[in-house]
């Protein structure tokens, strides 16, 4: 049994390498150069399969059985000093692309969000077409952009790129900053469909029953399939016995739900920021611990708004 077990494991992280290798390969021939279709909802639901089997200890530990076992091999003897020297390249310079990016998006950030409310609020004062309904919605996502990239490179590089990938594609590119509350509602409006609207009440139950499961999960487990062999002989009483399964049948009827509702989610993703959002967390798990170190303009923010509220 255990090596059915070990096989199915170093089965599912092979398959896994290779879903990633087509995943990365569809998204490269297909979204960047064009020369094939994609379907966005396989790519996103293949990246969160992905996701999830990456947080399994087990299979993690499987990848690096095999790494031992091909370095142990008569090719992988061979192979493995010119892969470790290409590796050891490759990361050195992709940490001093990484380094030198966060910083300047740290900067650029910084200073250029506030700019983005004062130009914007020239931009109504002077244009007919930014309303102040506009500039206020505008206003607010700013802020809670600002606030929230203060603790956060990825909000911090997504929303850069964003910015800067909408005022590269603009006719006016000098005008971007002053029209920009007008865009911005324009797009709110196409994202908040009538079809998006009715699965707001889907989510609100969604997020209730996550609460309830993530309160009462172990709890609600062990009593409605399992008992304690030390409480075996007491008898468990009807009220908890139904609690115990109606919190259990809400987390199993909340799943395709959740399924929809990512779903519906998918097909308003910019696959693009979906792939260099994915990139830009990996690359935060290696460095981004190392690179905190170093003077940034955020971390002056973050201190300054302590300050604020403490006093």
């Amino acid at each position: 049994m255990g090596y059915l077990k070990q096989a199915l494991g170093i089965f599912v992280v092979i398959s896994c390498w290779c879903l990633f290798a087509i995943v990365l390969i569809d998204y490269v021939v297909g979204d960047l150069a064009g020369l094939i279709d994609t379907s966005r909802q396989t790519q996103a639901w293949s990246l969160l399969l992905l996701f999830g089997l990456s947080r399994s200890a087990t299979l993690r530990a499987d990848n690096q059985k095999i790494r031992q076992w091909f370095v142990g091999t008569g090719l992988g003897t061979l192979v493995s000093p010119a892969l470790n020297a290409v590796r050891d390249l490759f990361a050195s310079a992709l940490r001093s692309v990484y380094f030198n990016v966060y910083l300047l998006a740290d900067v650029l950030f910084c200073i250029g969000t506030p700019l983005l409310i004062i130009s914007a609020s020239a931009g109504w004062w002077l244009l007919p077409e930014v309303s102040y309904l506009s500039l206020l919605i505008y206003s607010c996502m700013i802020s809670i952009i600002f606030f929230v990239g203060l603790c956060c490179n990825l909000v911090r590089l997504l929303s850069l790129g964003y910015f800067f990938g909408y005022w590269l594609v603009d006719e006016a590119m000098l005008m971007y900053p002053f029209v920009a509350p007008a865009v911005v509602q324009q797009n709110i409006a196409l994202v908040m469909t009538d079809a998006l609207n009715t699965l707001l009440p889907a989510f609100g139950l969604v997020l209730i029953v996550y609460l309830l499961a993530r309160r009462h999960w172990l709890k609600m487990i062990k009593a409605a399939l399992t008992r304690d062999s030390s409480q075996g002989s007491q008898p468990v009483s009807s009220r908890v016995f139904f609690s115990n399964y109606l919190l259990l049948g809400c987390l199993v009827m909340a799943i395709p739900l959740i399924a929809v509702i990512t779903h519906t989610a998918i097909s308003h993703i910019n696959i693009h920021m979906l792939f260099i959002g994915l990139g830009i967390w990996a690359l935060d798990l290696y460095w981004q611990d190392d690179v905190a170190s170093e003077p940034a303009l955020s971390s002056d923010w973050r201190y300054f708004l302590k300050l604020s509220w403490k006093y």
